[in-house]
C-alpha cells in the first residue's frame, strides 16, 4: 500500500469517527450541559462527579454521560491533534477535512472551558494546536 493510499484510508476512518452518530449525540450531550442552569457549567460537571454517591440515580445518569462525551470528543481531537504532529497527516489534512471551523467551536466553546474547569493549569497544547491550525482567526475565549 502506499503511502498516499495510507494516509487516504486514515482520513476517511477520521471522518466517518467525525461524522458518527456517537460524535452528534456526545457533542448534542454537551451542548445541553453547557446550557445548564448558571454560567459555571464546566466546574458544575467536576463538582457533582465528586459527589456522584449524593446525586440521584438520573441526575447520576447525566453527570456519567455527560463526562464520557467530554472524555470521547476530546479523545478525537487529541488523536488527530496526535496523528498530525506525528507526521501521519497533513495540517491541511485537519483544516479541510476534519477540524474545519464549526468542530473547533465544540473544541473552544465547550471541551477547553472543561479542561480549565478540570485543572486550572491544564495542558493548552492540543487547543493551541487547532488555535494556530486556522491562524487564529476562530473564537476562543481560553485564548
Amino acid at each position: 500500500m502506499t503511502e498516499s493510499t495510507e494516509r487516504a484510508l486514515l482520513i476517511s476512518h477520521l471522518h466517518d469517527q467525525f461524522w458518527s452518530d456517537e460524535y452528534y449525540q456526545a457533542a448534542q450531550t454537551l451542548r445541553r450541559w453547557s446550557l445548564g442552569d448558571n454560567g459555571d457549567w464546566a466546574s458544575d460537571l467536576f463538582r457533582e462527579l465528586s459527589q456522584l454517591d449524593t446525586l440521584s440515580e438520573e441526575r447520576r445518569g447525566i453527570v456519567q454521560s455527560t463526562n464520557a462525551a467530554r472524555r470521547l470528543i476530546k479523545s478525537y481531537f487529541r488523536k488527530t491533534q496526535q496523528l498530525c504532529s506525528r507526521g501521519f497527516l497533513e495540517s491541511e489534512d485537519l483544516r479541510s477535512h476534519l477540524a474545519m471551523a464549526q468542530r473547533l467551536e465544540m473544541l473552544f466553546q465547550i471541551i477547553e472551558p472543561f479542561e480549565r474547569a478540570r485543572k486550572a493549569g491544564y495542558d493548552r497544547e492540543m487547543f493551541d494546536f487547532y488555535d494556530e491550525l486556522h491562524r487564529g482567526e476562530l473564537e476562543r475565549p481560553g485564548r
